[in-house]
């Protein structure tokens, strides 16, 4: 695979990493953090529960959590997107390693951290929005951005002085 697709696939992956950190934030402003009281699923289904038997099983299997619809799309669209992000860091974590030259500490550290940030997702979900939870998540994503951005900078300029 050429530069150009790698630098692309790189550049893509960091304009979707700042989509995924604002979906976070529409989450938790809609209130949509326990929209799906389970992980990583939505009232124990890949998606949300849209037909009446499975809305009677949700109610059934989690009795304190009522379905919300909205809310449930909200967070299992961010809870997507995520997933995607996660897909392609891994694509580039590969990719990096599969060239000489091309970067491996970077694209490391972002596996590694991408990998930390769906474990604080899911524990967002089970430990019920704990606040240090939910602001280490927050952080996370924040570090997510800023190792693409410092990936995308080393492949564009590579020649820059330290």
């Amino acid at each position: 695979m050429g530069e150009r697709i790698y630098r692309g696939i790189v550049v893509a992956t960091l304009l979707l990493s700042l989509v995924v950190v604002g979906l976070g934030a529409f989450t938790r402003l809609t209130e949509a953090g326990l929209g799906c009281p389970d992980w990583p699923g939505c009232y124990g289904f890949m998606t949300v529960p849209k037909t009446e038997v499975q809305q009677a099983m949700a109610s059934e299997a989690f009795p304190d959590a009522p379905l919300e619809p909205q809310k449930a799309w909200n967070e299992m669209i961010h809870r997507y997107v995520a997933g995607s992000l996660g897909l392609l860091i891994a694509a580039i974590t590969v990719m990096s390693f599969r060239r000489a030259g091309r970067p491996k500490l970077l694209p490391s550290l972002l596996l590694g951290t991408v990998i930390f940030q769906a474990l604080l997702g899911m524990w967002t979900v089970t430990m019920n929005l704990m606040p240090l939870v939910v602001m280490g998540h927050l952080l996370g994503g924040f570090t997510t951005v800023t190792l693409l951005v410092l990936l995308a900078l080393k492949l564009y300029f590579p020649a820059c002085p330290r």
